[in-house]
This record gives C-alpha cells, sequence and structure tokens, in this order.
C-alpha cells in the first residue's frame, strides 16, 4: 500500500486497537457463554480447565488472524511486523541479556506490587486425561501463543506506528505501557511495564521482534512453571 492511500488519522488508531478489541471481545463472549453453561470454575482462570484452555487458544488465535490483516493494510505484513532475519551473533546476548533484566526486574517488583498474585492465574489438579490435555494446551498458549501474537502486536504493530508517528522514544515507552495496561491488572503493572521496556529497547537494538519472542516465552515458561510449583 502507498503512503497516500494508508490509513491515517483516527482510522489508523482504530485500526491499531482492532487486533485487541477482537481479543477482548472474543475473550468477553466466549467466557459469558461458558459462564452460562456452569463449564468452567468461578472465581480464577484454571489452566488444567479444558473449556478455559481451548477459550484461551481459540483468544490468541483470533488476535493473531485481526493482527495480521491490520499490518496488510499497511504493507507487507512482515514488514510492517518486523519479522526480520536477526543475526545470532546480535540475537542471543540481546535475548539473554534482555531476560536477565527483566527477571531482576521482576524480583525487585514483585514483593512490592505482588503483582503475579493479582492475576489470579492457578494450575489446579492434574488428576486426569482431561485436565492433563487442558494445562498442555494452556501452557503451549502462554508460552507459544501469546509470545508470539503480544510481540506481534505491541513490539510489531503497534510500535511501528508510534515510531513512524511520535518517534523511537514513543514507541518503546508507549508500547510497554499499553502492553501493561493490556492486562487490566493494575498490582501487575509496573511489572509488565518493566518488561515491555526490556522488550522494546531489545526490538529497538534488533530491529527485528524474534528476540523479544525469545524473550517473551521464556519469562512464560519461567512463570509457567512456578505456578506449577506452587500448586504442588
Amino acid at each position: 500500500m502507498s503512503p497516500s492511500t494508508a490509513p491515517t488519522g483516527l482510522r489508523l488508531w482504530l485500526l491499531i486497537a482492532a487486533p485487541l478489541v477482537a481479543q477482548f471481545a472474543f475473550v468477553g463472549l466466549g467466557a459469558a457463554v461458558l459462564s452460562a453453561l456452569d463449564a468452567v470454575p468461578k472465581g480464577d482462570t484454571t489452566l488444567t480447565s479444558l473449556p478455559q484452555a481451548l477459550l484461551l487458544v481459540a483468544a490468541y488465535v483470533v488476535f493473531g488472524v485481526v493482527i495480521w490483516l491490520v499490518a496488510r493494510r499497511f504493507g507487507n505484513p512482515r514488514e510492517i511486523l518486523a519479522l526480520r532475519r536477526s543475526r545470532l551473533r546480535q540475537a542471543i546476548p540481546l535475548a539473554i541479556g534482555g531476560l536477565i533484566v527483566g527477571i531482576a526486574a521482576a524480583a525487585i517488583l514483585e514483593p512490592i506490587f505482588h503483582g503475579s498474585a493479582s492475576q489470579r492465574v492457578t494450575v489446579g489438579s492434574i488428576d486426569s486425561l482431561t485436565t492433563g490435555l487442558a494445562f498442555a494446551i494452556s501452557a503451549f498458549t502462554i508460552v507459544v501463543g501469546a509470545a508470539l501474537t503480544e510481540e506481534l502486536y505491541f513490539r510489531g504493530l503497534l510500535y511501528g506506528r508510534l515510531d513512524a508517528r511520535f518517534g523511537i522514544a514513543s514507541a518503546v515507552v508507549g508500547s510497554a505501557g499499553i502492553f501493561g495496561l493490556a492486562h487490566f491488572e493494575p498490582n501487575a503493572f509496573p511489572a509488565l511495564f518493566a518488561l515491555g521496556l526490556v522488550l522494546g529497547l531489545v526490538r529497538m537494538r534488533s530491529t527485528s521482534v524474534w528476540p523479544g519472542m525469545a524473550i517473551h516465552g521464556a519469562n512464560n515458561i519461567i512463570a509457567t512453571v512456578g505456578l506449577l510449583l506452587a500448586a504442588r
């Protein structure tokens, strides 16, 4: 798409918001249906609930599809979403360093804000084929699906449009802020914002979303393992 036909103004930002809106609407509708059918446990999100696991994976599929469709409105989706090759000699140190900084920030902020506890995600009992399958689907979605689609959105689509409109500093800080806000957990915001800043800086240095995806996925592995150990 040529610059003259690319979305601008309010239409631009409505398009940028569309993936988040679509995902939130899908989750809200799905949760309402499951609740009406009494198909999910009340209260916390439980990783061993098969209906919740299937809703989670479907929500990230919807998120990813809408991200790709919106990116096409601006040009080549791979370029718009920063799906560029990153040199391993640069990407590996960036990913390792970013992960270490992200973990350190979380370790400092968690005792103050208790962000992890505020997200109300539990594992539940893994005592059957159904609960085991639900946990496997949930863990895969959190580690792979969330890392892939959230980086495509926050450090790909959103970061790129903020950079083009307001500059690199706004892209790093703005994408981190919206990343934190989009989780709707005030206590978790400081740690999420810090992680978002790390991911934005890695995106800036690498010009690619791939190293950030690796950091995000590794961070989610650590969080999932922590939940599993806490449930034992």
